[in-house]
């Protein structure tokens, strides 16, 4: 598939489409390309210009006509779906993401609207994890519009104005007839909803819960406009659009126009009486018939009984622009009224499966056992009758068809998956790829370990030599110092020497300066006590120096060396799968591309919509998401993504076992093997390890105030 030209559905950019799941490089934003997409370019970037451009009326009706010459995707009815809910997209000033706001409230949930649903049922899993994310979103924004519009107070008349002229920039004069509208039917004592006025205290991106909830409850509307353009700008139209819906459904509603020339109203206004601005006293009068109106509470118009013809072309009407759950009713009013007529059960049946007339032959169902088209058959006329057999027999043969080619996709992409290292040049680069990300992470795993072990090797020593040079003096009463310096001695340099094996040249320097300071510390000397401070503070001084500093640190400069590496080619990796993906995607395209030649099948009937094939497609991708799954600690450790990520261990556990233990001289050497144990077994530093480190801190002291006062003895 291989569609240039078509534009995001969230901020307009042009995508560059591989697959049937495209990311914008723009906003981010999934786009879902269907093949029937792939046919309406033009229609659908006009489309998604005006939903952008928030004339939702206009672009719903390109995406209608998309959906009654073809079977509905998931991308087509989605778009459609958005136009009822009015939703725009725009950036995010923090994250920069396209996010969606809504400028036509609906009490139906968007969650169980139709078009919803439809699009829920015609996606892919991939397709569903989009659709139900941004869909929640989108309710969540509904339910809080919602609860605003219900706390508000009903109003009497709605003025539908011009506030500003577009080429101007200018107010428009509508602004200065509406507030005089306005005065005058206020001081009738009526509530009136005037935008300058009612919306002065509301933020712009606050306006939608408020107009819902006027529209709803006005029982008048008053549309003014001194110029044609001003009566079909997008927000006038689409408040008095909203509001003649609204009509339909509440006869107690009424609509008042006001213009300079009648010729210039709309076209559905065009049976409506209107006031002439122009005249002496048209406000006035306009005013005195708004509450003759409200004051005589409208009596209820009848609604003109339609005849047989107008009730099934209503039915056909609603099936057609797929308004499913309205056309329920009316469909079954039909049979109720007409129970032998063979075309109210066949509507049904349409409804039912969410097709249409012009597209019930590109269904893949078994219509023979389907109880409506019985009883169509059962009363269709001779050429109803040959037309519903001659339907159901093409949609029982798609049905076999998309079978058969299921069965086909599900076997060649098993195979395709299975060899794809072999035969195909992007899953060998994929393979290869991982590969060099697994060498990168264990060369960067034996630098870790490396860390780890030299650590707690160079502490043990350390701190042994240390107490055994105490337990000596101790004994000694101080006449054993030669003892004490030639048996402790090397082993304290030497635990400083692993401890520090990072860096060669303070490796040398920290371990001759420690053994000079133990043994003059040996002997019982006024400066005895300083240089044992000294001795025993400067290891982890050159410790906590090198082992935070990759420029000190020789072996972290490695580990970050090939983290580094291995980053970059886990990026790589992400590039190869989603290019072996696509190709997965291109092998099935022209699987169904040849099928469809072979079998003579109409380009829109037989689809990839085989569970197998996605599950081939998902085993490519989640190479990469394995990988980074399983090196994630490694990157973690050296490039700290997500530093919340780390939590800190402050209660229980073998760290606060350790720092009780340190506190008390005779355990102090098993207090050192908890909290080493503690931070050896951590391996990828999840935790900060503070009661660890503080046990750590409290042995050395223990250590140096032993030897000061074993020394004084």
């Amino acid at each position: 598939m291989d569609i240039e030209a078509l534009n995001c559905r969230c901020c307009g950019g042009i995508l560059k489409v591989n697959s049937n799941l495209c990311v914008c490089e723009y906003c981010g934003a999934t786009n879902f390309i269907s093949d029937v997409a792939n046919k309406y370019i033009n229609q659908l970037n006009r489309a998604n210009k005006l939903r952008q451009e928030r004339e939702f009326d206009n672009a719903a009706r390109i995406y209608d006509n998309i959906l009654a010459e073809n079977i509905p995707t998931s991308d087509i009815l989605w778009y459609r779906t958005l136009c009822e809910y009015g939703i725009e997209y725009v950036p995010d000033p923090i994250s920069e993401k396209y996010i969606p706001t809504m400028h036509r409230v609906n009490e139906e949930s968007i969650l169980t609207y139709h078009s919803y649903l439809d699009a829920l049922s015609a996606a892919s899993r991939e397709q569903k994890e989009t659709l139900e994310k941004e869909a929640e979103y989108i309710n969540k924004i509904q339910t809080d519009y919602l609860n605003i519009a219900k706390n508000e107070k009903p109003y009497d008349v709605f003025i539908c104005y011009k506030e500003t002229d577009e080429a101007t920039g200018e107010k428009t004069d509508d602004v200065a007839i509406a507030d005089e509208l306005y005065s005058k039917l206020i001081n009738r004592g009526f509530k009136v909803f005037f935008a300058r006025v009612t919306l002065k205290s509301k933020l712009s991106v606050d306006y939608e819960p408020y107009i819902f909830a006027a529209l709803k409850s006005s029982r008048a509307m008053v549309v003014l406009g001194t110029k044609a353009e001003y009566f079909m700008s997008v927000w006038v139209k689409n408040e008095w659009g909203r509001f003649l819906k609204l009509m339909q459904d509440d006869p107690n509603k009424q609509m008042f126009f006001a213009c300079d020339d009648p010729e210039e109203l709309p076209r559905a206004f065009a049976t409506k009486q209107a006031a002439l601005l122009g005249e002496e006293g048209a406000l006035e009068n306009l005013a005195e018939n708004i509450e003759r109106f409200l004051k005589n509470k409208a009596p209820k118009r009848k609604v003109q009984e339609l005849n047989k013809d107008e009730s099934y072309e209503h039915a056909l009407a609603l099936v057609r622009t797929r308004e499913h759950f309205r056309a329920i009713n009316v469909i079954e009013e039909y049979i109720k009224k007409y129970p032998e007529d063979a075309s109210g059960y066949w509507l049904r049946m349409l409804n039912r499966l969410k097709s249409t007339p012009g597209t019930i032959k590109r269904m893949k169902v078994n219509l023979y056992a389907d109880a409506d088209y019985s009883k169509a058959i059962k009363y269709a006329t001779e050429d109803q009758k040959i037309e519903y057999i001659e339907t159901a027999k093409t949609c029982s043969n798609n049905l076999n068809e998309q079978k058969n080619f299921d069965c086909l996709l599900e076997n060649e992409s098993i195979k395709y998956v299975n060899n794809f290292t072999a035969n195909t040049e992007s899953g060998a680069k994929t393979f290869e790829v991982r590969d060099k990300v697994r060498e990168y992470a264990k060369s960067a795993e034996r630098c870790n370990n490396f860390l780890r072990y030299t650590f707690t090797l160079g502490m043990i020593l350390y701190f042994l030599g240390n107490l055994i040079a105490i337990m000596i003096l101790g004994n000694g009463a101080g006449k054993w110092v030669p003892a004490s310096v030639i048996i402790t001695a090397p082993m304290i340099v030497l635990g400083v020497a692993i401890l520090l094996s990072y860096n060669i040249l303070l490796d040398i320097i920290v371990s001759f300066v420690v053994l000079v300071f133990t043994i003059i510390s040996a002997f019982n000397t006024p400066v005895s006590d300083f240089f044992r401070v000294v001795a025993s503070i400067l290891p982890a001084i050159a410790y906590i120096a090198t082992s935070n500093s990759f420029y000190l640190n020789k072996v972290r400069n490695k580990m970050l060396h090939h983290t580094v590496n291995m980053n970059n080619t886990l990026e790589a990796l992400r590039v190869e799968t989603e290019k072996a993906s696509s190709d997965l995607s291109l092998f099935a395209s022209k699987l169904l591309k040849e099928f469809k030649k072979n079998n003579d099948i109409d380009d829109n009937v037989i689809e990839i919509h085989d569970d197998d094939y996605f599950i081939a497609q998902k085993k490519i991708q989640d190479i990469y998401e394995s990988e980074v799954t399983k090196q994630e600690p490694l990157m973690n450790l050296t490039i700290p993504n997500d530093l919340s990520k780390r939590t800190v261990r402050t209660e229980s556990g073998v760290g606060v076992i350790a720092l009780i233990l340190s506190c008390i001289p005779v355990l102090d050497i098993a207090g050192l093997g908890c909290a080493l144990y503690d931070i050896f077994t951590d391996k990828y530093k999840k935790y900060t390890h503070i009661t660890a480190v503080a046990s750590l801190v409290v042995d050395m002291i223990v250590v140096i105030a032993g030897y000061i006062i074993y020394l004084n003895l």
